[in-house]
C-alpha cells in the first residue's frame, strides 16, 4: 500500500537544484493543520475531547467540516490519552499517527523509528536492479488492471453486505501504539 502523503513527501520528489545546500520540496499541508490546533489549544498537552471538537471543525483540502469523526479514530484518541495519563501529547508519534487517519491525505503516516529507509530513486535501483519508470504503454495497462480489481473487490463486498466501518479498519491494520 502506498501511502500518499508519505510519497509526495519524500525527499526523491523534491527539486535539487545545483545546489548541496537547498531543495525544494512540496509544502506539508499537514503543518497548517497542526499549526491550527496549536492556536486552539495553546498547550502541549490536551484531553481528547478537545481534540476532537477542534479538528472537527478543521477543514483540509480533501475533509470537509464540521464533521463528526468514525468513532473509531476517537477510540484511538482516547486509548492515546490513557496511554499518557489522561492527556494527548500534541507532539508526540501517537498523535502524529491520529492525525494521518484524521487528514490522511495531507498526513504523513509517522513510522517506527528504525523501520523504514528513505532513499532517492537511483539510490532504489541500484538496490533493486529494477528500472525507476514505465512506459506510458505500462502504465496503462496497470491502471486498466487495478480498475478492473477494484471493481470486483466492491461488487464482492456489496454482495456479502460487508457492513464494518472502514474507519475502523484502517485503524486497526496500521495502529501500532508503539
Amino acid at each position: 500500500r502506498v501511502i500518499i502523503p508519505n510519497y509526495v513527501y519524500t525527499p526523491s520528489n523534491c527539486l535539487n537544484p545545483a545546489s548541496a545546500f537547498y531543495a525544494i520540496c512540496c509544502r506539508d499541508m499537514c503543518e497548517e493543520l497542526m499549526d491550527h490546533v496549536e492556536s486552539k489549544i495553546r498547550d502541549p498537552f490536551a484531553g481528547p475531547e478537545k481534540i476532537v471538537d477542534v479538528v472537527s471543525a478543521l477543514p483540509s483540502a480533501s475533509v470537509s467540516a464540521p464533521r463528526t469523526l468514525p468513532a473509531a479514530l476517537v477510540r484511538k484518541l482516547q486509548e492515546v490519552a490513557v496511554h499518557h495519563n489522561g492527556l494527548v501529547p500534541l507532539h508526540s508519534r501517537l498523535f502524529a499517527q491520529w492525525m494521518h487517519f484524521a487528514y490522511p491525505r495531507e498526513c504523513q503516516y509517522p513510522h517506527i523509528s528504525g523501520t523504514t529507509l528513505n532513499t532517492t530513486t537511483k539510490e532504489w535501483a541500484a538496490a533493486t536492479g529494477l528500472r525507476m519508470s514505465l512506459s506510458n504503454a505500462e502504465v496503462e495497462a496497470y491502471v486498466e488492471s487495478q480498475s478492473a480489481a477494484s471493481k470486483k473487490a466492491s461488487t464482492s463486498a456489496v454482495m456479502a453486505g460487508d457492513g464494518e466501518d472502514e474507519a475502523d479498519v484502517l485503524c486497526s491494520a496500521m495502529w501500532t501504539p508503539d
